[in-house]
């Protein structure tokens, strides 16, 4: 029997009420989307769906977009901060699969909870504040892979750019504990269809 659908706020760290949404029955998975994603963004909805079969999926608005509040500032801890709150939410040990920039985001989030029991990560993105420097962020991120010690899935599209599919390579050699694979894609991106085998097949 699936599982009822649901939504509420989550209150974050500094009180930022922060907008999620509950649909499928199974082993619980939360999608963390790109830096200005929320839940109704067609990426996450088709997802979402998809996995609702066989997960109890979460899906949440990023700070200041949609439902959820801006809060007094936004910082990368407020980001994971965020994310925590949702998992609070979940009551137990919560799959992650995260995108673009949602993906080093929930890597973090891995580093400094023990809900999180195992990550996909797909085509990590960093980042940049104004005035950034790329390689030093880039370390900073990686370095701060070390803590991470749950079974990741990193993945990169074939069609995707040296520098996505290097990043992503990148990433999963980092982790002590973390797996690449290049999933086949068109100028599109990935299939649909071919994301959510990879994922279910990772999460099997």
């Amino acid at each position: 029997m699936a599982a009822m659908s649901a939504s509420g706020k989550a209150i974050s760290a500094d009180g930022t009420p922060i907008a999620w949404s509950r649909q499928g029955s199974g082993p619980p998975l939360a999608i963390v989307g790109p830096l200005l994603a929320h839940r109704s963004s067609p990426a996450t909805v088709v997802l979402a769906d998809a996995l609702a079969q066989n997960h109890t999926v979460y899906t949440y608005d990023r700070r200041g977009i949609g439902e959820s509040g801006m809060g007094e500032e936004y910082t990368a801890e407020s980001d994971v901060d965020d994310l925590l709150a949702v998992l609070q939410v979940v009551g137990g040990s919560t799959d992650l699969y995260g995108f673009d920039e949602g993906a080093f985001l929930a890597l973090r989030a891995a580093e400094e909870s023990t809900v999180v029991s195992r990550v996909v990560a797909l085509e990590p993105t960093l980042s940049l504040a104004d005035g950034e420097d790329e390689l030093m962020v880039l370390q900073s991120e990686i370095e701060g892979l070390a803590g991470v010690r749950i079974p990741v899935l990193v993945m990169a599209g074939s069609s995707s750019g040296d520098s996505t599919r290097d990043l992503a390579r990148q990433t999963a050699d980092a982790l002590e504990t973390g797996e690449f694979l290049l999933v086949e894609s068109d100028t599109r991106g990935i299939p649909d269809a071919a994301l959510t085998d990879a994922i279910e097949s990772f999460l099997a």
